[in-house]
């Protein structure tokens, strides 16, 4: 389906589930592809389960069901990066 968004590529964090999936998926239908990524993992100061593995795969299915193409990676780098810079202030 061509959209607004043909030929662009949307880059989305926390696209496992909630704002992020519902982002990824709105984004495609407009014709976006799809650059997803996740921590899928707990955080303690969180009160509710996060994301998981699974979730980030239910975001890539919806999105490929749509046409378009996705690259969903889960990544913990970049939180861990920035949660170190953050620790030493």
């Amino acid at each position: 389906m061509a959209g607004r968004l043909e030929g662009k590529v949307a880059f989305i964090t926390g696209a496992a589930r909630g704002q992020g999936r519902s982002h990824a998926i709105r984004l495609a239908q407009e014709g976006a592809d799809i650059i997803a990524l996740d921590i899928c993992r707990q955080i303690e100061s969180n009160p509710y389960p996060l994301a998981t593995p699974e979730d980030v795969a239910d975001t890539e299915r919806a999105v490929k069901q749509l046409g378009r193409r996705i690259v969903a990676e889960i990544h913990q780098q970049v939180v861990t990066q920035v949660a170190s810079r953050h620790s030493n202030s």
